[in-house]
């Protein structure tokens, strides 16, 4: 028989997997653009704060939020090291870009652990990289998949095991080190960097890049889920928190796509997918 231990794992690994492949299947079926957007929510903080919370207590998860609100910052500086490596790599450019976006995550992380943020200054600290990123991303061009891959019982494992190891490595460490790291591991791109390497690889560095332009956009829900956990988990607990957490984040990106189509659509064609690039 299953141990609790054993189906927790099971329930993230199959989270995790779900949610990369989700996310992969968006950008080749739907648009990068869409997809973009949804990488800002709040997909793998989810899963750390329900079973970290559950695990180590809601006052744990309380302590850590400033700090998971801060590691964002480190999450965007992440994706702009990824697109400014990637796009001067002529070799290996989806690895490179990885290695040292990482690295800069990790480097940035380091930093952030020993500061004693407050929820003000670590939301004014990310809120700032937010709108710096969105600036500095904002000439990408939108391009289409053309040809989405076809997917095998393989390719989902592969795809989905990646995701697995990652999210499920990031919840053991941030049970072992403390509050602090608890946050700045929710800032771990965990999804994103599989989903940039399964779009990377399939697809090349044009619709890797189109992709991560609209992801500073989606970051506000992510920021919203966070601001709202140590209200929602206090009065409803972890699993009721973590509903109306979600409900506060996904009011966000609900508002993002119904409003602002044509702000986030490249042409100013309102409500259109991504343009083919052969037009």
């Amino acid at each position: 028989m299953d141990t609790p231990h054993e189906t927790s794992l099971l329930a993230k690994a199959l989270w995790s997997a779900g949610i990369v492949m989700g996310l992969a299947f968006i950008a080749e079926r739907i648009g990068t653009r869409i997809a973009g957007l949804l990488a800002g929510a709040p997909l793998s903080a989810v899963l750390v704060y329900f079973f970290v919370g559950r695990d180590m207590g809601i006052a744990y998860i309380v302590d850590s939020v400033p700090h998971g609100i801060a590691s964002f910052s480190g999450t965007l500086v992440f994706v702009l090291i990824y697109y400014w490596t990637s796009s001067r790599l002529t070799r290996f450019p989806a690895l490179g870009g990885a290695v040292a976006a990482v690295a800069a995550y990790l480097a940035i992380a380091w930093v952030l652990v020993s500061l004693p943020f407050t929820l003000a200054n670590a939301t004014a600290l990310t809120v700032f990289v937010i709108v710096l990123s969105g600036w500095l991303l904002r000439k990408i061009n939108i391009v289409a998949v053309v040809r989405p891959v076809r997917y095998t019982p393989h390719l989902l494992l592969l795809r989905g095991g990646i995701a697995a190891g990652l999210i499920i490595t990031v919840i053991m460490l941030a049970e072992i080190l403390g509050p602090r790291w608890t946050g700045l591991l929710v800032g771990f791109p965990t999804t994103l960097l599989p989903t940039l390497l399964i779009i990377h690889f399939a697809h090349g560095t044009a619709a890797t890049h189109a992709m991560i332009r609209n992801f500073p956009i989606g970051m506000g829900s992510i920021i919203l889920y966070i601001l709202s956990v140590p209200h929602s988990f206090t009065l409803w607990g972890v699993y009721g928190g973590t509903a109306a957490s979600l409900a506060v984040s996904f009011t966000y990106l609900s508002a993002v796509m119904f409003f602002g189509q044509r702000w986030l659509s490249p042409a100013g064609k309102p409500g259109g997918g991504d343009p083919d690039p052969r037009s």
